[in-house]
């Protein structure tokens, strides 16, 4: 039986040494705008927000136009019956339906909390990666990752065990690229390895949050361990190639690889200090959203890693090796003469 859903009200009461994080940024909007709008999309009327008085004006100032119609402010704890959005959360709209239609807590909706040292500050970093995280992986290798994930949370193993796992399996997919040995049992391991590394690689940030383990060490492992692994396939590509034609053209698209993905991830990782100021003019010519976000997503983690599971799967990973040879210096060179057109 569904329950009907309980009166939603907005906590923005201070808690803790921070004090209150109402009127605080994220994706470039007042928290309490987020929390007002989510509210707002199970319920009619105004959205009753809980907070000092002395608040009042400043709530009032921060959040837009289009939340301000909908805000209530009072003052006071918030009812006992009602289910409380606390500002010093972030919530997933999907588990928050699915939390009030089965009369849980509103807490296990939570998907970030502002509230811990570096919240505030990785807030934005996590929403975005939600909404681009895994645009294939989603359907068929998150629901095993969770699954795996809360089988290992109450374990000893702790996910860099599970990161390097992964890890360790596309360094053996790329060990039986490398020794092209008899074709369909070659092809379907060096597939399978790669499509369980990807649940893998997958599980550990599940893991890191509910154990509460996550730190800037395993981040750091991650981020380096995928790119170890793609440089390791990459490299067994090529050498493959060139065992079975002779070619030296193949070793020396291996080696542009790894130069082409350099440059890219150098200059990836060393814009966001050259980018204009918010609000400055740009000299750069208009370019249309749809084919910017099309080449974006060509390159997307998620997408690179299913090509090359149904490309070795059918042996033709040399296909990925030439078209990511081409595409990660194209992206690079665009990223330059971009940079170079804004501070021309």
């Amino acid at each position: 039986m569904i329950r009907p859903t309980p009166h939603l009200v907005i906590d923005a009461r201070p808690r803790g040494p921070r004090g209150p994080l109402a009127g605080e940024s994220v994706l470039g909007r007042p928290v309490l705008d987020h929390l007002i709008e989510l509210a707002g999309a199970f319920g009619e009327g105004p959205v009753p927000v809980h907070a000092r008085l002395d608040e009042h004006d400043r709530l009032r100032a921060v959040v837009g136009d289009s939340a301000r119609s909908r805000l209530r402010l009072v003052t006071g704890p918030p009812p006992e019956n009602a289910a409380v959005l606390r500002s010093d959360r972030l919530y997933d709209p999907a588990r928050l339906r699915k939390a009030l239609h089965r009369g849980r807590n509103p807490e296990s909706a939570v998907i970030w909390r502002l509230d811990r040292p570096s919240g505030l500050a990785g807030a934005d970093e996590e929403l975005i990666r939600r909404r681009t995280y895994q645009p294939i992986g989603r359907f068929w290798a998150l629901g095993p990752a969770r699954l795996l994930a809360r089988a290992l949370k109450p374990t000893r193993v702790r996910p860099n065990a599970v990161t390097m796992a992964s890890a360790g399996l596309v360094l053996a997919a790329s060990a039986l690229v490398a020794v092209d040995g008899p074709a369909w049992a070659s092809r379907w391991m060096a597939a399978a390895a790669l499509a369980l590394a990807l649940v893998l690689d997958t599980a550990d940030g599940h893991l890191a949050r509910l154990q509460g383990t996550a730190s800037e060490f395993g981040r750091w492992l991650d981020a380096n361990l995928d790119e170890l692994g793609d440089m390791a396939l990459h490299a067994s590509i090529a050498w493959a190639a060139f065992a079975r034609a002779g070619q030296p053209a193949w070793l020396l698209t291996g080696m542009a690889y790894a130069m082409g993905k350099y440059l890219f991830v150098v200059g990836a990782s060393s814009g966001a200090a050259l980018e204009p100021a918010s609000g400055s003019k740009s000299s750069a010519p208009a370019r249309p959203a749809g084919i910017r976000s099309l080449a974006v997503l060509a390159g997307h983690a998620d997408v690179r890693w299913h090509l090359w599971i149904v490309l070795a799967a059918i042996g033709r990973l040399d296909a990925a090796l030439v078209a990511y040879t081409l595409y990660f210096p194209s992206r690079a060179v665009a990223g330059a003469v971009r940079k170079a057109a804004r501070h021309a």
